[in-house]
Formats: C-alpha cells, sequence, structure tokens
C-alpha cells in the first residue's frame, strides 16, 4: 500500500496536474484575441530577461557561500557558486530533495565540515529564498488593487508564515541538540545550525534576487507585447509581488517538479489581473498565459546554460587559502 501510494504520489498525481493545467493553458492560447496584434516577439528583450534571472539567482548562490563558511568551510565564491546552479537540476525531480543531494554531492568532499552541514545549508538557503519571496511578495500587495491581491477568492496575505519557515528550522535545529544532550549528555551529536542573524541577513539578501526578478518579468512583457507600456514604479512593484507570489506558489507544491504548471497557472492568473487594465480581459488571459510560458522557457533555459558552462569549465575543487567570513563558526 505505501508502495502504491508514493508511485501515486511520484508519477500519478504530478502527471494529472500537469495535463489539467496543460489544457488550461491551451484554452486560453487557442484564443484568437491573443493573434490580433497584442503579440509580438522581440529576443533584445527577453535575452537580458533571462541574463537577470541568473543574476537573481547569483545573489542567492552567494548567500549559500556565505552559509557554507559560515560552518568553516574552505570554500571559494567561484566553487560555491557553481555547486548551485548544477544542483538546480535536482528541482526537476518531483520532491526537489535532489537539489540538496546534489549540493552534498558536489561539495561533500575537501571542504573542511561534514555532508551533514553542507546538505543543512543547502536547506536554509532554499528556505530563506523562498521566505523572502513570501516576504517581498505580500509586503508589495498593498500596492494591489483588491482584485489583484487574491487567487481564486483566497486573499494572498496566507503566504506570509512562509517566512517564519527558515526562522522555524533554527528553533527546532536547536531544540534537536538540546534533546540530544539532555539524553544522551555532552558528548552527544550536534547537528550543525545557523544562527538567526544570518538568517534575518539573509532574507534581506535573497529580497534583492526577488527585485531582480520583478526587472526580468517585466522585460519579458517588454519582449512580447506588440504595444509595451513604459516601466513605471507601480508597475514594477505590481510585477515584482505578483512573481515572488507565484513562485512560491510553485515551490509548495513540492510533487511537482521545479512547480512546473503551478507557477504558470497562479502568475498567469494574477498577471491578466494586471493586464486587464490596458486591454481586453481576453486578450490580458491569452497574452498573460503566453508570457507565463515564455518566461518558464527561457529561465529554464539560462539555467541549465549556466549550469552547463559551470560544470564543463568551471573549478572542480575549492581552494583552501580562504579564510571563513567575519563572524562565522564551526559547527
Amino acid at each position: 500500500m505505501r508502495r502504491l501510494a508514493w508511485y501515486l504520489w511520484k508519477y500519478v498525481l504530478p502527471l494529472v496536474v500537469a495535463l489539467a493545467i496543460g489544457y488550461y493553458f491551451y484554452d486560453k492560447l487557442r484564443r484568437p484575441e491573443l493573434w490580433r496584434g497584442n503579440f509580438q516577439l522581440r529576443f533584445e528583450w527577453l535575452i537580458p530577461a533571462a541574463l537577470l534571472y541568473l543574476c537573481a539567482h547569483s545573489v542567492w548562490a552567494r548567500y549559500s557561500v556565505t552559509l557554507l563558511r559560515n560552518q568553516g568551510a574552505k570554500v571559494t565564491v567561484s566553487t560555491g557558486i557553481r555547486a548551485y546552479f548544477i544542483s538546480q537540476f535536482g528541482k526537476y525531480v518531483p520532491g526537489k530533495i535532489w537539489v540538496i543531494v546534489l549540493r552534498v554531492g558536489i561539495l561533500g568532499k575537501n571542504l573542511g565540515i561534514s555532508r551533514t552541514a553542507v546538505g543543512i545549508t543547502a536547506m536554509y538557503e532554499a528556505l530563506v529564498s523562498m521566505g523572502a519571496g513570501a516576504m517581498v511578495g505580500v509586503a508589495l500587495l498593498f500596492f494591489l488593487s483588491a482584485e489583484q491581491s487574491s487567487l481564486s477568492g483566497f486573499k494572498l496575505y496566507w503566504a506570509a508564515p512562509i517566512v517564519l519557515f527558515p526562522i522555524g528550522l533554527v528553533g527546532l535545529n536547536r531544540f534537536v541538540n538540546r534533546v540530544n544532550r539532555w539524553r544522551k549528555g555532552h558528548d552527544a551529536k550536534q547537528f550543525p545550525r545557523v544562527k538567526l542573524h544570518w538568517v534575518v541577513i539573509g532574507l534581506a539578501q535573497a529580497s534583492i534576487g526577488w527585485l531582480i526578478l520583478g526587472l526580468s518579468i517585466w522585460m519579458t512583457l517588454r519582449g512580447l507585447r506588440a504595444e509595451p507600456e513604459p516601466l513605471t514604479l507601480d508597475t514594477y512593484l505590481h510585477l515584482t509581488s505578483i512573481n515572488a507570489l507565484a513562485y512560491v506558489i510553485g515551490f509548495i507544491f513540492v510533487f511537482m517538479p521545479a512547480g512546473a504548471g503551478v507557477r504558470e497557472l497562479a502568475l498567469q492568473t494574477l498577471l491578466a489581473l494586471e493586464l486587464k487594465q490596458s486591454m481586453d480581459a481576453d486578450a490580458a488571459a491569452a497574452l498573460a498565459a503566453v508570457t507565463a510560458i515564455v518566461l518558464r522557457l527561457i529561465w529554464t533555459i539560462a539555467e541549465l546554460g549556466a549550469a552547463g558552462l559551470l560544470y564543463k569549465f568551471g573549478a572542480t575543487h575549492p581552494k583552501f587559502s580562504i579564510e571563513p567570513e567575519a563572524g562565522s563558526e564551526n559547527a
């Protein structure tokens, strides 16, 4: 029975969800409103949009290096960023655990810290990045209309508690260590932990990545819309919030590889509400569907391309001349 449940969770459920979402997008894309002068492809905007995606992930990758050094790892920035991008292949497997597995496999040797510490830092980095996305997305909801701040009738403020996930992990980490000491004495095994202030710093740093992605989605719209609108502060804040929340929603659905389909559905729904302020509702829904799909496509190509180049030409081992960053501590 357990094996059947696991099979349904890992293969059948993602397939059913993907088919349902695929039909939803098919219905939007076959509408003639999209092709009546509302759509025009401009690669001079799509390419910079993809590069901005890599910049955002580089910010998060740099934070993963900070966490590793905080644990006492002797790792260069280039080696840490290389491991980060290559490990992103793992998110295309249901459950997303393979991101951590790959990160440990790449960095688990010759760093001066345990594989457990590498895995824990990868977990913190992922939760901090998503927590920052929820924080940015919810904070900017105040700039959206009441209709835009909802998804299928549910207010998107429910995403705010996701900010607490990495903070809760700090508490859980400390609790487990104390229980081990209480049960087995001072010689009990202690799991590597991250101080709370590093999580707070990470939330601030990762927020920069989400602000960069807001500009990336605007550039994507600029590269798809026949009559693009100029970038204004309101538009930028709206798109940043919409994208961050859609990304976080996709992350929550762990059974979907890389949130595929779910993220696009959330983005299309929210983006259509933004676009219909300046165009017909049906045309807005169709253009939002194209934007969600193209955004996934160019971001994935950029990510896989960067990972492939770093795998082929990047450093394959850490250098040991690096000193831990100020304030770092060993596990």
